[in-house]
């Protein structure tokens, strides 16, 4: 139950700062969802405020939802079932509350971006580029993803070994995480490597996405270790499950955290040249893609790192509710094994 808790404690606080700093997850430029020409709208006091506004309402958020949960988890003893219930509470309300947050950012900083009047930089135009002054871009190979294939017919082989629900509960876990990473590896490919039109207005963009391709196989590979040591747990010593906990959390926390440093300190750094596309009606609420016009199917986050769903293509939907339903699935046959 400690090693337990200690894993629900250090997630739920992980939680936290990623949604405290979602706003540095993104380009200069670019402030809480809406486009601007150029990096120094990251430096002005409207938008500084916005920041600090966004972050103390997230942490009061947060630290409200985490006095509410440890007094409903003392009232029931600190009950394994009630604790999950009660992470799985608190998860939610905390991501709601946090998008109630950036919608309502959003929509300061597109009243801002009227304030600031006329960009010229800034167009809703075509914007043309050479196409000899390019350089080619290379992509992640497909066979990388096979990386995910052995350890999930290991974890097979142990999940045979046992006769548990919560074994086969986490072996349908496992099969559903390898095909959700192995589907965002390989659908995540076909997103573009440049903003149309013009290449310098998103700099690296084809090592981003790159980047964020060797992240998914990565964590997907680090995901598949933790379930696979998981199926091994009743088996441990008392101090191996703890030595378990420590390696989790470690390898989380070096995982969670990696990539968004490298952003921060690396691609997030460089300013847009040229003429920016003004595409800020096709971002709602700066979060979800809605372009009919762009044939591409994955595109690059406004907020975050990673891609989005262009949700005006079909696949997107298809692609959505398949995921929702798998996870369903998996809900309410843990709940029947159980």
């Amino acid at each position: 139950m400690q090693a337990e808790m200690v894993i629900l404690v250090v997630t739920w606080l992980i939680l936290v700062a990623i949604q405290a700093v979602t706003p540095w997850l993104s380009r200069r430029n670019v402030l809480f969802g809406v486009v601007y020409a150029r990096n120094s709208i990251w430096t002005t006091p409207a938008a500084k405020k916005l920041r600090r506004r966004y972050l103390a309402f997230s942490l009061t958020g947060a630290a409200i939802l985490s006095v509410i949960g440890i007094g409903i988890a003392a009232a029931m003893h600190f009950a394994a079932t009630a604790l999950a219930w009660i992470q799985i509470a608190a998860f939610l309300l905390s991501i709601c509350l946090n998008y109630a947050l950036i919608v309502a950012a959003h929509r300061k900083s597109l009243q801002l971006l009227k304030e600031m009047g006329n960009q010229q930089e800034l167009t809703q135009s075509k914007v043309t580029v050479d196409l000899n002054k390019l350089k080619p871009q290379t992509l992640v190979p497909a066979a990388y993803g096979l990386v995910l294939v052995p350890q999930f017919f290991l974890a097979l082989v142990l999940g045979f070994q046992q006769t548990s629900a919560d074994s086969w509960v986490m072996i349908l876990a496992l099969a559903v995480e390898t095909l959700t990473v192995l589907g965002a590896f390989y659908l995540s490919r076909r997103a573009r490597g440049a903003v149309r039109g013009n290449p310098d207005a998103e700099p690296r963009a084809g090592k981003v996405r790159n980047s964020v391709l060797y992240y998914l196989l990565f964590t997907g590979f680090l995901s598949q270790s933790l379930l696979v040591l998981q199926l091994m747990l009743p088996n441990m010593s008392a101090e191996g499950q703890w030595w378990f906990v420590i390696i989790t959390l470690t390898l989380t926390l070096l995982s969670v955290s990696f990539l968004p440093l490298v952003y921060i300190l690396g691609t997030r750094r460089l300013a847009a040249k040229g003429s920016v596309l003004n595409d800020n009606q096709h971002w709602v609420w700066g979060m979800f893609y809605y372009n009919p016009t762009d044939p591409a199917l994955f595109v690059e986050k406004r907020l975050g790192i990673g891609f989005t769903l262009n949700m005006a293509k079909t696949m997107s939907w298809v692609i959505l509710v398949g995921f929702l339903l798998i996870v369903a699935g998996i809900v309410i046959i843990s709940f029947i094994l159980d």
